[in-house]
Order: structure tokens, then C-alpha cells, then sequence
């Protein structure tokens, strides 16, 4: 049996959302689940990977594997260009890397909320760079929704092509919630 380290989204915590429906999802699949919460507050992705690698140092990373939701999903994406775990799952994979920002179509309102110290670390990731860093085993889910929201990641498809495995699942009538029925569903019905 795995152990499944989950990183929730920016400012949530396990009550935030019905994160327990998405933990029995995984846990269904024969996986122990961890539930790692983050300091978000007053804090960078450079902090966010920190804190999780306290617990992530805990762990063979042959028998771990690394999930997140949105910005937990960027935080574990760090964490295993670091360390390759047994295997990464990202939810919903936030799209703040410096080729998100720089596209014609993000919306640079969303910047503002962030504050410049967390915009700024964001601009320092280049996923086409760091993707290459990663030898797991990787799932991308999406919800088919969402990506009407964030519709320039494109550049994703190509840089992906670096990971040694790596497998896309896009979720018809899902949008950024992990805890969603339709995504739970996804989830427990991927390794059938």
C-alpha cells in the first residue's frame, strides 16, 4: 500500500471543501492518505514547497505518492522536481508558471490579488523547464470546464512530452473542484 500525500488549494483547508470525499476517492484505490495542510497566509511557493517537504523527507519516495488540488497541485509539482516520488497526481494544476503569466490570454487581474512577493516567485517557474526534472509516473486531471477558463495552456501538451509517463484526464462536466462528484468519480473510476 501507497501513501498518497495531498496538498489541498491556496487557502483551504480539510473543511475548505468536501476534501474527505476526495480522500476516500484515492483511498478506495487501495492507498493510505495524508492530508498535508499549508501556511498559505503571508507565504510563497518557495514556503509552500518547504513546509511540505518537512513531511515529504518522512517518506520513501518509492512508496509515496504526490497529489495536490490547484496551488497544492503547483506545491507537490516543485516538491517532485526535488525529490521523484512513486508517482504524481496533480488536480487541477493552477496555471501561474511563467509561461501561463506571459500568455496573451491570462487574465493579469488575478495577479493582484496574489500580492508582487508570491507573483514574483510564480515568474521564477518555468514548467517547460521544470517538467523536465520529473521521472514519475504523472496523471494531469482537468475539468473539462475549467479549461474554458484557462484556455492558453496548450504549451502544456508539448512540455509534457519530457515526463517519462505521463497520462491526461480531462473530466466532462467538471470544474475547479476536486471534491466535485463528477471529479470523485474520475478519480475512483482511473484505475479500474
Amino acid at each position: 500500500m501507497k501513501t498518497v500525500l495531498f496538498v489541498p488549494g491556496y487557502q483551504e483547508d480539510i473543511d475548505s471543501r468536501d476534501y474527505r470525499a476526495t480522500i476516500r476517492a484515492i483511498e478506495k484505490k487501495g492507498h493510505k492518505v495524508k492530508f498535508v495542510p499549508i501556511n498559505w497566509r503571508r507565504t510563497t511557493i518557495d514556503q509552500w514547497v518547504e513546509e511540505f517537504d518537512r513531511v515529504y523527507e518522512k517518506y520513501d519516495p518509492k512508496e509515496t505518492i504526490l497529489a495536490g488540488f490547484s496551488y497544492g497541485a503547483m506545491t507537490v509539482f516543485m516538491a517532485a522536481t526535488k525529490r521523484n516520488p512513486s508517482a504524481l497526481w496533480l488536480f487541477s494544476l493552477s496555471p501561474y508558471f511563467i509561461e501561463d503569466i506571459e500568455s496573451k490570454t491570462f487574465n493579469q487581474s488575478w495577479l493582484n490579488r496574489l500580492g508582487h512577493r508570491r507573483v514574483d516567485a510564480f515568474k521564477k517557474l518555468s514548467f517547460t523547464k521544470l517538467v523536465k526534472k520529473i521521472a514519475a509516473h504523472t496523471v494531469l486531471f482537468y475539468g473539462d470546464l475549467e479549461l474554458k477558463t484557462f484556455p492558453d495552456i496548450s504549451y502544456r501538451d508539448r512540455a509534457t512530452k519530457a515526463l517519462p509517463e505521463i497520462k491526461k484526464v480531462i473530466i466532462k462536466g467538471a470544474k475547479h473542484d476536486v471534491a466535485s462528484d463528477v471529479y470523485t468519480k474520475a478519480i475512483e473510476e482511473l484505475w479500474k
